[in-house]
């Protein structure tokens, strides 16, 4: 079996181009023992361009040893889910290999860093085990971001006025019903919050509206959809944040009921309550014109976040944040 996967220093929006135009040497991998995850990670899209990858389940004709010493590997990919424990010589092989500068991982690590989100497949074997979601670790790191939200709101918040303002001259002139829409939802520790947004829909009481926002919308208005383009119509998060109830980088929080049928679909959907919801997030900038349908998928990302959150990544995000916001790439 041979595909091939991008090096670490190929962007993703290279992925699914030709190789050879960049001057991509294709390096060689090996998965020992493919289990589950082995075979999620080989449907991973845009594969086949870069890297080389062969698997040893046990069955070829070669042994271990022969198989690891009779070809060059870049990479060595050790698959947990395939619940199969190295003997001692196999060891020695594996931590030989380490000596000779060849590059050995959990297959697990290796799919999220290539895909940069968590696949849901490996929480049905080794990662719902695992002590990544140990957020107390972490109580520096969230002292810090939390420090910097309260910062950068009051840095933003008479510029951020000013468009709120502006913005609410132009619902009011426009379209009947409030400017401002409130709505309960789930936030840090799955505690309930409201959260504060522009109007960008016709007015309607929520109990007869209560359906997901969709493509092409009807529902929104002309400069409704002006203010969802831009975000403007989150700029009223700013206060959410100064009460604490949000940050400015995080999964975004749903509505009670939503959260209530993800959880009973996809039980470590709870895991994104580990910390506060943001204005903006990892699912958001990777994923800009998901729809509710998409959830799963958006998911992934927002744990990868949870598990990776740092000052660095949310830099990271802010900058994507601003490329989406002048793309105006989003639902």
């Amino acid at each position: 079996m041979e595909i091939y996967l991008p090096p670490k220093t190929i962007s993703k929006s290279l992925v699914l181009r030709d190789p050879q135009q960049y001057g991509v040497k294709r390096k060689k991998c090996l998965i020992i023992y493919p289990g589950d995850i082995a075979s999620e990670f080989l449907k991973e899209p845009g594969l086949t361009n870069f890297y080389t990858v062969d698997c040893w389940d046990g069955t070829a004709k070669t042994d271990f040893a022969t198989t690891l010493s009779s070809a060059k590997y870049d990479v060595v990919l050790l698959d947990p889910s395939s619940n199969i424990t190295l003997d001692k010589s196999q060891l020695k092989f594996i931590n030989d290999l380490r000596v000779k500068q060849v590059s050995v991982y959990n297959l697990a690590s290796f799919h999220e860093n290539f895909t940069k989100r968590i696949p849901l497949a490996h929480f049905k074997s080794w990662l719902i085990n695992s002590d990544m979601f140990f957020v107390s670790s972490r109580q520096a790191f969230l002292i810090q971001k939390r420090f910097i939200d309260m910062l950068m709101s009051l840095i933003l918040a008479p510029f951020a006025l000013f468009l709120v303002l502006l913005a609410i001259v132009g619902i009011k002139c426009t379209s009947k019903g409030p400017a401002f829409f409130i709505q309960n939802r789930v936030g840090m520790k799955g505690r309930t919050f409201k959260i504060f947004k522009l109007r960008t829909m016709y007015h309607t009481p929520e109990s007869t509206n209560n359906s997901h926002t969709v493509v092409n919308d009807v529902r929104i208005t002309p400069i409704g959809r002006i203010l969802r383009k831009t975000k403007i119509d989150e700029l009223p998060q700013l206060y959410n944040i100064l009460c604490g109830h949000m940050s400015l980088i995080g999964p975004r929080p749903e509505k009670e009921e939503i959260v209530a049928k993800l959880v009973d679909d996809a039980p470590y959907y709870n895991l994104r309550h580990s910390i506060r919801p943001g204005v903006t997030g990892w699912a958001q900038v990777n994923y800009p014109t998901a729809t509710p349908e998409h959830n799963m998928q958006k998911l992934e990302y927002d744990l990868f976040y949870v598990k990776n959150a740092s000052l660095i990544l949310d830099f990271k995000i802010l900058i994507q944040t601003v490329r989406v916001v002048f793309t105006m790439n989003s639902l």
